[in-house]
């Protein structure tokens, strides 16, 4: 087991975390006015546009609402600058998503371990009519028709009327923060440098939160931490996350639902294999050396970088490049935020085909603006992929990070990104960043069978993915299982020990998040790792009593439209 490099930043996490979602202490400050945050845009065809509403002072504007009918409707961007003083206004609203709809997904039984999957397919080169073929764990077909293939006699047959995806891959996610969002801590202004948010002066209810978190996930304590990482990759399922980077540690539990990719419990190979390690900081020093070596040796090291707008976080980017005498200006090497970065060291990451995690919900929501893709790419990177940070202030899931780009994008860089390029980003391009693309992130024949299935058809297969949201993804499947779904299509799934419904947004949906074994939890259903996270943060609230409220309930799953 290859160790994660967490321990490059001392512990406990204290006033000095350096990423967005480190663990690092924030709290109170002055209400002055920030600038309005983006509605993000729903992707699809024609429909109506949202309204744009200025919020008064603070620190954002009210996005406006999504239109309806159509693809999707546009998203409103936020509110202008806010005055000095006074409440602030809300976050900028989200783009609607209405509007792709296709027949129902049909299942004929067959086969426990072979599935057969009709519709439009989401290949490397672009959407076909045509059918992927699942043996086993992998993929071993995708053409036209497979339905002439020795393995598709006999196997499951899902008509799925819809939109076959390649598996979503979250390559930059706090998981174990992700029961809590917006409603439990939002900055009290936009920030130009991620060490200030972090301070206890000026945000305490940040330093709550972590104080919360540490409390659930301690071994002294309600010892929770395998129930917050699975309804974590319970969040990123439904929404066709299939590879999750969780950046919480080694734990057994964690190899359930989806693959935790940074841990050796990703289910990759066998035996395990743990090909990702990940820091919060710049190593220096003896740590620079450790990860240099590693990273020879071909490892890929994921490090939050220039996480800000100011001068200083810029100057982690120098800080890098000095660092083991050069070596981690590296193809091996992905920085995760970039958002201070400036063309000429776009340029060197080009030329050192480095690897880029843009997160731009959580960027806007603390900083106001987020990483200038088009200079990336015009500089001549390659490896750029989306990530939401965290559910503290970043998309919930994956499928939302998705359209929140897109609608940034077209409202303030002129449509430079095509839907085929932002879905590109969420899937091959993850699995790219992380080193993991002979497994993972795109239909074809050899890789590991993790993919999910939406609405739509060839003609729109693209903006299908931008338009689905948890409640109209169809199938999930990880590792040629089928772990979530629409009600119709439960027979799919796993038999043993079965699987649970789940209503979502009053859709009908199954979940097989139990396994056939009492080892390391791994038997445990939805129903009772929230039962033990709703237990575990009541008794928390009741006990501590935080000075801003109580952080009970958990958030949901979903936001619902």
């Amino acid at each position: 087991m290859r160790p994660i490099l967490w321990s490059l930043v001392a512990l406990p996490w204290v006033l000095t975390a350096t990423s967005c979602g480190g663990e690092g202490s924030g709290g109170g400050g002055s209400n002055a006015g920030g600038t309005g945050n983006l509605g993000a845009v729903g992707g699809g065809g024609a429909g109506g546009s949202g309204g744009a509403v200025a919020g008064s002072g603070g620190l954002a504007g009210g996005g406006g609402a999504a239109g309806s009918g159509g693809a999707a409707g546009g998203g409103g961007t936020g509110g202008s600058t806010g005055g000095s003083g006074g409440s602030g206004g809300s976050t900028g609203g989200t783009g609607g998503t209405g509007g792709i709809t296709s027949p129902p997904a049909t299942l004929t039984k067959g086969a426990p371990d072979r599935f057969l999957l009709k519709g439009a397919v989401i290949t490397p080169t672009g959407a076909i009519a045509g059918e992927v073929l699942v043996e086993s764990k992998n993929i071993t077909c995708v053409a036209a028709s497979c339905s002439g293939q020795p393995g598709a006699t006999g196997a499951t047959v899902i008509e799925t009327h819809g939109v076959i995806v390649p598996g979503l891959i979250d390559p930059h996610n706090h998981g174990l923060f992700n029961l809590f969002d917006e409603t439990d801590w939002t900055p009290q202004k936009l920030y130009t440098n991620h060490n200030h948010w972090t301070d206890p002066v000026k945000e305490p209810r940040y330093t709550q939160t972590v104080d919360a978190k540490q409390a659930l996930e301690s071994a002294s304590g309600p010892n929770v931490a395998c129930e917050m990482n699975k309804f974590a990759e319970t969040k990123a399922l439904i929404a066709g996350t299939t590879s999750f980077l969780v950046a919480a540690g080694e734990r057994k539990c964690f190899a359930s639902l989806v693959r935790t990719i940074d841990t050796a419990y990703n289910d990759l190979e066998t035996p395990n294999i743990d090909p990702v390690r990940t820091a919060i900081a710049v190593p220096s020093g003896s740590d620079a050396t450790t990860v240099c070596n590693a990273v020879k040796a071909g490892d890929t090291f994921v490090v939050h970088v220039a996480e800000g707008t100011d001068g200083p976080a810029l100057n982690e980017f120098t800080s890098l490049a000095n660092a083991a005498s050069g070596c981690l200006i590296n193809s091996r090497v992905t920085l995760v935020h970039g958002t201070a970065l400036q063309p000429t060291q776009f340029q060197t990451m080009a030329t050192a085909d480095m690897g880029l995690v843009w997160s731009p919900k959580s960027n806007v929501f603390l900083y106001g603006s987020t990483t200038d893709i088009p200079a990336a790419m015009a500089a001549g990177v390659k490896k750029i992929a989306l990530g939401p940070d965290w559910a503290l202030g970043g998309s919930v899931n994956m499928l939302d990070e998705l359209r929140f780009a897109d609608g940034y994008d077209d409202s303030k860089w002129g449509n430079k990104l095509t839907p085929k390029k932002i879905v590109e980003m969420g899937s091959i391009e993850g699995a790219r960043v992380l080193g993991v693309e002979k497994y993972v992130g795109s239909l074809e024949v050899g890789k590991r069978a993790d993919l999910f299935v939406v609405p739509g058809n060839v003609s729109n297969a693209y903006d299908a993915v931008l338009a689905a949201t948890p409640s109209t993804v169809r199938v999930t499947m990880v590792d040629g299982r089928v772990l979530y779904g629409d009600k119709a299509l439960e027979a799919a799934g796993p038999a043993t020990p079965g699987c649970e419904a789940l209503p979502l947004c009053g859709v009908d949906k199954f979940l097989c998040a139990a396994e056939a074994t009492t080892a390391d939890k791994l038997n445990q259903t939805y129903a009772e790792y929230r039962a033990a996270l709703v237990s575990a943060l009541k008794s928390y609230d009741d006990t501590v009593k935080p000075a801003g409220g109580p952080f009970s309930p958990i958030t949901s799953l979903t936001k619902c439209p």
